[in-house]
């Protein structure tokens, strides 16, 4: 009597990961396919009739209306944000939304610009309208709001905080080794007098930051850290601008050089600085931090250190939707690796070497 085709799969329910094993594509392929939205990203007929054949093999019917109903789920995402119109964060959005339609997730975007914006943000996921969040946590109160959420059952991740190491997972880049890497390199050109220009706001549940990697490179090459040589200005390009009024009210002698919060208050202190008549770096040196494309299109070209941005995102979303289709997992720290591009406004060495 012949066998029939599969019957282990009487054993239990096909799902789509034995779909996508049987057809030899990936997850995201099947979803894709089988929702209808295979068209979207070019997928060759050939693979979509695989997968439709795979499915049929095996007995698999998504339904993903009768698991929305039993799971409450939306099938969307939510991105919190304080500025949409900042180059770095449109970036890791994009990557967050690139994992989430590949997985069959909506992604929602809210500007949430203050805590007590955020906080309202948060609240109002508990209403059941998002699956999950990313966002990130500079605030205990915000922390703790997330906390909550998540016990709500709606999962989180945060981005950079590293919080109190409960709950929820969070995805950062190794920020202090870069303001330690850029001021190693400053030093390396040859600059005593470095200062630091970082944003106005506060990051408590950040173990390490910038500003400690930038003191620890003063401090092992010798030389004071200067608190009047620290300026705080608004996360943004104006701000840069306005730090270049700052520093240049600061008695002589003034920093030769500035390693800046991000690059785009780094593009404001350029501008800043090119408005009153200083040349960079024959005056003034300048490094940024984050590594956006518009970096490299500066006069001059600003050197900066350079994240993975879109893996930043991707792993963020990734380690979110693994949450909610996987159910718990363990919470970690994932942090990034950062590089150094040295372009012309550092005006040192153009190999990024740094001293022994």
């Amino acid at each position: 009597m012949p066998r029939e085709p599969h019957s282990s799969k009487r054993l239990g329910v096909a799902t789509s990961t034995d779909v996508a094993k049987r057809a030899g594509v990936s997850q995201a392929t099947v979803s894709l396919v089988l929702n209808g939205a295979s068209g979207r990203v070019g997928l060759s007929e050939a693979t979509q009739q695989r997968v439709r054949e795979a499915a049929a093999d095996l007995g698999y019917t998504p339904n993903s209306v009768a698991r929305n109903l039993r799971q409450r789920r939306t099938n969307t995402l939510t991105f919190i944000t304080p500025d949409i119109g900042n180059p770095y964060s449109a970036e890791v959005i994009g990557a967050v939304q690139q994992v989430a339609q590949e997985r069959g997730y909506l992604l929602d975007v809210l500007v949430a610009e203050d805590e007590a914006a955020k906080l309202k943000a948060i609240a109002r996921l508990r209403g059941g309208v998002s699956d999950g969040v990313i966002t990130s946590a500079p605030t205990r109160a915000i922390w703790d709001a997330l906390k909550e959420l998540a016990r709500h059952g709606v999962p989180c991740v945060a981005l950079q905080d590293q919080g109190d190491g409960t709950e929820i997972t969070s995805v950062g880049v190794d920020l202090e080794g870069g303001g330690y890497l850029a001021t190693r390199h400053l030093l390396a050109c040859g600059y005593r007098r470095i200062g630091h220009v970082s944003g106005q706001q506060r990051h408590p549940l950040r173990e390490r930051e910038r500003v400690h990697g930038y003191r620890r490179a003063l401090l092992e090459a010798g030389l004071p850290v200067r608190p009047e040589w620290e300026i705080e200005v608004a996360n943004s390009p104006e701000g840069g601008v306005k730090a270049v009024e700052l520093l240049l009210a600061l008695p002589q002698p003034r920093p030769e050089a500035l390693f800046v919060f991000n690059d785009q208050m780094a593009i404001g202190v350029l501008h800043g600085l090119r408005r009153h008549g200083l040349r960079v770096p024959e005056d003034m040196a300048v490094v940024g931090f984050d590594g956006i494309a518009l970096a490299a299109f500066t006069v001059p070209a600003l050197t900066t250190v350079e994240h993975r941005r879109l893996e930043l995102g991707q792993q963020a979303a990734t380690s979110l939707i693994d949450q909610l289709e996987g159910g718990e997992s363990p919470v970690r720290y994932t942090q990034l690796p950062v590089q150094l591009v040295v372009r012309e406004s550092c005006g040192g060495l153009k190999d990024g070497g740094l001293p022994a």
